[in-house]
Parts: C-alpha cells; sequence; structure tokens
C-alpha cells in the first residue's frame, strides 16, 4: 500500500526526455465507480480551468523518490469541464465516514492504493487531534467485494467494520 499523501509534490521523471517542463503530481482524479485512480494531475492552469494530467495507466512504476513515466508525451491538456465526472483528491479527504446504521467512524485523512494498478485499497479515518494522539488514526482496508458509495461528502460502507 502507498499513501496518497506520499504522491503529492513528486516529480515526474520520464524515461525519453521530451520537452524541459518539469512536472510534479498536484492532485488526483479519482474514478469513484472503479475505486481507482484515473489520473494524476500535473499542473494546473490560470484560474484551474485548464489542467495537464496524466493518465495513470501510463505510469510505469511509482517510488519514494517519483513517478517514473516512459515519455512526458503522455501528458495531456484537459479542461476542467472534460474531467468532472472524476472526483478530485480534494473532495474526498476530509469526508464524514459512516456506517449505514449512521455509526460515526471519522474523517477521511488519506488514501491507500496500489502503486501497480491505482486501486483504492484503504482509507487512513481521523476521529479529531485528541482521539489521534491518544488512540492513532484508523485505517480501513477496503476489499473489493465491498462497495461504498460518494455522496455529498459522506461514504456510507454497506459492510459493519470490526
Amino acid at each position: 500500500m502507498f499513501r496518497v499523501s506520499d504522491l503529492l509534490d513528486l516529480p515526474i521523471i520520464p524515461l525519453v526526455k521530451g520537452n524541459n517542463s518539469k512536472l510534479t503530481v498536484k492532485s488526483l482524479l479519482i474514478d469513484g465507480f472503479s475505486n481507482r485512480i484515473s489520473a494524476i494531475i500535473c499542473k494546473e492552469g490560470t484560474f484551474k480551468k485548464n489542467i495537464q494530467i496524466l493518465p495513470y495507466n501510463k505510469v510505469i512504476s511509482i517510488d519514494t523518490n517519483g513517478i517514473i513515466i516512459s515519455n512526458t508525451a503522455y501528458v495531456e491538456k484537459k479542461s476542467l469541464r472534460n474531467v468532472s465526472n472524476y472526483l478530485q483528491l480534494d473532495s474526498i479527504t476530509n469526508s464524514i465516514v459512516k456506517s449505514v446504521d449512521g455509526d460515526f467512524y471519522g474523517m477521511i485523512t488519506d488514501i491507500y492504493i496500489n502503486p501497480l494498478n491505482g486501486k483504492i485499497t484503504g482509507y487512513e479515518l481521523s476521529e479529531g487531534y485528541l482521539d489521534d494522539i491518544v488512540n492513532g488514526r484508523r485505517i480501513i482496508n477496503i476489499p473489493d467485494t465491498l462497495s461504498n458509495i460518494l455522496n455529498n461528502k459522506e461514504i456510507t460502507l454497506h459492510e459493519r467494520l470490526n
């Protein structure tokens, strides 16, 4: 598992040097239906109307030093309207997590992914600063069979968590 917050500001390193623009990870586009990262936002344009994205399937590898891609030609310019069916990372963090019964589990502070395929494997939850200091943060692993609904910044887990 790899923490999404560890991806932010990592350099994107092409194996084939194209243009000399230095790209870093600014945010992520997440497909809520397949529960995986769809693309990496590399650069935001003026007034955040346009963005440069790297489709996640073009990533060769991820480690703590950077994200390896074969060529910068894979980076695409998109309008925010063209990616509106995806969730940006900011729209998921600080979301409230409740069970179907309405039990409060906490707020999402980070997301864990499988770096090989971009699949979301877990969420890190916080119940508040004091509880984080005393008990630590809670990590909920998400098996492939567990479905979740992203709705108005609230995630409802369809399985009672232990």
